[in-house]
């Protein structure tokens, strides 16, 4: 009976430790996300055949899950990119995604791609995010994606989506 005992009393204190230390662990997450943006840009003409575009861009995220951290989100991007001959291999910029709660993901990333005359075209990138608010705060992660340029509805302004993934943890 005494055996019993300690073996159940043992037994629960090793639950208890390895139960907590599991369960404390944090997570990766993996989401399926697309994004359509909105956007707007200054081109300076450099040499022939060269310009350096710098935009700003709006959009809305939707997961293909129809849910997650990054589902109805709203972002808005800063960035810039040097074209030769139509091909980009140097985009750089940063952006805020707004999630549904309020909180605030920051990120930072970076593309290379193509348009064509037509001013449709591609792109692949990458991104880290950087920090965020609220709920948010302290997530660390990073994200793949592959952009197609569409045809925009409206002369002067570019439309864009893109598909990928989210890799995150939650502190």
């Amino acid at each position: 009976m005494k055996k019993s005992i300690l073996i159940l009393v043992l037994s629960l204190v090793l639950l208890l430790t390895f139960g907590i230390s599991v369960q404390a662990q944090n997570k990766e997450v993996s989401e399926p996300i697309t994004f359509a943006m909105y956007v707007t840009s200054k081109v300076l003409p450099l040499e022939e055949g060269t310009r350096y575009m710098s935009y700003e861009a709006i959009g809305l995220n939707v997961n293909d899950t129809s849910g997650g951290l990054f589902h109805n989100a709203t972002v808005r991007a800063l960035g810039g990119m040097k074209f030769e001959k139509g091909v980009f291999k140097d985009e750089r910029g940063w952006a805020v995604w707004n999630l549904q709660n309020g909180d605030k993901v920051f990120v930072t990333y970076k593309f290379a791609g193509e348009v064509k005359p037509d001013g449709t075209g591609f792109g692949k990138g990458t991104g880290t995010i950087t920090g965020g608010t609220g709920k948010a705060a302290g997530i660390q992660g990073s994200f793949e994606v592959t952009r197609t340029i569409v045809h925009s509805a409206l002369e002067g302004v570019g439309q864009v989506y893109n598909k990928g993934k989210f890799k995150y943890t939650l502190p």
